[in-house]
């Protein structure tokens, strides 16, 4: 009796702790942990201000068409001072100076502007590669926000697998603690012995053990989830179960399956929607476009406007006593620069051809990525059927080898085993459906097809 009353004891427990969590600690959905997530990411954080930052540098590009102007002003004295003396003049006449000072003002204003007339389009061509930067960062930021997405979403659907799994063992307790009770009735009418009893408190107590074992996993997992999101680590919080749908049958995952078959058309999709290979397509074009500013300031000379007017006087009031303009076209074409400008060039020429290898490669990272992702679906989706056929069998037999107990045609360890190898492939059956969940997530990763 002792023995039934710690079981007892143990499950109350169990409900109160359970109970408690739920009142007491916050409710986190997967639209909100992944919102949480970027947030809090400093890659994310990095990007949106490189993002924000490469706005000003067009707006900088969009401003160099323009002319510029700008207006100085000056002044300035001169003073002269003669010594005097006697001096001999022209005719050898000695005469006698007196030393005197003067000094002149002089007030000056002016405004003066200068424009880029023709560069061979260079100029215009900067504006094209400051916008083809601020693509490349927007497709950087999509990359780093759907590796966030996958990684949170992974440790989401870890978390509702484990405790699922600890529902599993929760029930598995609840049906060895139903069996100690039958075999204590038995051992009372002297149909069984105390070993019996004692047999079957030990797989009680090895399903405690479980049951703990797996609530741990749950709570490490949770601490996983935070760590993902860059969130407080000793948060409390529950998981919302119906932010991810797990309420597959076999024709269903089959029919995933089925429809996720062809490789070919999987790696199209990805190239059509993942932003790696956007970004990549994007590096091409930068260096394409540097590279053609490279071939202008090379090949085509610099035509530039200048103008002036300046105004100048002895006093603020007479400005106007001499006003000066002058316009002018400046050309300049570069003979010699010590190859600088044909360096450029070959640089880029180079930059492009490492793109494009770059570009090939990662072609094939994204097939391989597909094809084993496919792979993972297609033993998740496997594994989950065969189970699926075993769960009838071991319930059966869990069934049969209760009743052989019961008449006394076979041992408690018979249906100990049963029982422990049903609870087996429930834990079994619940991991394969979960990893199903998982490894379809990361083929829409792969695919670029994963959202929320």
């Amino acid at each position: 009796m002792q023995i039934h009353k710690r079981s007892i004891h143990i499950i109350a427990l169990v409900v109160m702790l359970c109970s408690g969590n739920i009142f007491a600690q916050d409710s986190l959905g997967l639209k909100q942990a992944i919102n949480i997530a970027f947030s809090r990411n400093s890659q994310v954080t990095t990007l949106q201000n490189t993002y924000q930052n490469q706005l000003y540098s067009i707006d900088n590009a969009k401003g160099s068409l323009f002319p510029t102007l700008s207006l100085s002003g000056g002044y300035s004295r001169n003073i002269s001072s003669t010594k005097g003396g006697v001096i001999i003049d022209q005719n050898g006449i000695p005469r006698t100076v007196d030393a005197s000072t003067n000094g002149n003002n002089t007030f000056s204003l002016g405004l003066s502007s200068n424009v880029t007339l023709y560069n061979g389009f260079a100029n215009t061509r900067n504006i094209d590669l400051e916008e083809a930067n601020l693509s490349s960062i927007v497709y950087n930021l999509e990359a780093a926000k759907t590796n966030i997405m996958l990684n949170v979403t992974s440790t989401y659907i870890d978390i509702l697998k484990k405790q699922k799994i600890v529902v599993a063992n929760q029930d598995n307790l609840k049906v060895s603690i139903d069996q100690l009770n039958s075999v204590k009735v038995f051992m009372e009418v002297g149909k069984k012995t105390l070993s019996d009893v004692y047999k079957q408190d030990v797989l009680v107590s090895q399903n405690e053990f479980k049951l703990e074992a797996s609530k741990n996993d749950v709570n490490k997992a949770k601490v996983d989830l935070l760590f993902v999101m860059n969130d407080n680590i000793n948060r409390e919080y529950n998981i919302r179960q119906n932010d991810i749908n797990t309420n597959y049958s076999v024709n269903d995952l089959r029919a995933v399956v089925d429809k996720t078959s062809n490789i070919t058309e999987l790696v199209n999709k990805a190239k059509l929607n993942r932003a790696e290979y956007k970004s990549a397509l994007q590096s091409i074009e930068v260096n394409e476009i540097t590279l053609d500013i490279a071939k202008k300031n090379l090949y085509f000379p610099t035509i530039s406007g200048s103008g002036n007017y300046n105004w100048s006087g002895d006093a603020v009031g007479n400005m106007d006593a001499n006003r000066v303009l002058t316009l002018g076209i400046n050309l300049s074409y570069p003979i010699f620069q010590g190859n600088s400008y044909k360096i450029r060039e070959q640089i880029a020429e180079v930059n492009i051809k490492q793109k494009r290898e770059d570009l090939n490669q990662l072609v094939q990272q994204i097939t391989n990525d597909v094809k084993k992702a496919r792979y993972d679906l297609e033993t998740s989706f496997k594994q989950y059927e065969i189970l699926e056929r075993s769960l009838v069998s071991a319930q059966q037999d869990v069934l049969l080898s209760e009743e052989s107990y019961r008449v006394g045609l076979n041992t408690l360890l018979d249906v100990q085993t049963a029982q422990n190898n049903l609870n087996s492939i429930l834990i079994s059956r619940i991991t394969a459906l979960y990893d199903f969940i998982t490894a379809k997530a990361r083929l829409d990763y792969y695919t670029g097809e994963l959202n929320y």
